[in-house]
């Protein structure tokens, strides 16, 4: 069975460009996509994914938020946040959610392509 993303943003722009870029990918699958952080949870419950891609600033529920609820359902999901407004405290606050890394929209997409594809390998 392929692994299995969940992109959760609320740019459809953002999902779109990364949907593509990850089913280009051999053997990967988007099973899901979400624009907020409750309704990530939501499709996270249903489509069983094996990582999930979260944007820090949403609507309705933001990711640090659903990146904590996440890691309680979902110990063992690598939680990943793809964000613009990356800081210093940022990264502290995100691992002590859960979150195992985080990415700057703003950087190569090749860098987020590695990071998945080393998640993938280690839970192999």
């Amino acid at each position: 069975m392929p692994p299995r993303i969940l992109i959760v943003d609320d740019s459809p722009l953002i999902r779109n460009i990364l949907r593509t870029r990850f089913e280009a990918e051999p053997g990967w699958k988007v099973s899901g996509e979400a624009a907020n952080g409750q309704e990530g949870i939501e499709k996270a419950q249903t489509v069983h994914p094996n990582l999930i891609l979260l944007d820090l600033a949403m609507p309705i529920m933001n990711g640090l938020d659903a990146a904590r609820a996440l890691h309680k359902l979902m110990p063992t999901v690598p939680l990943i946040m793809f964000t613009s407004f990356l800081t210093g405290n940022l990264q502290s606050e995100a691992l002590a959610v859960g979150i195992c890394k985080v990415l700057e929209k703003s950087g190569p997409l090749t860098d987020l392509i590695a990071c998945v594809r080393t998640l993938f390998k280690d839970a192999a």
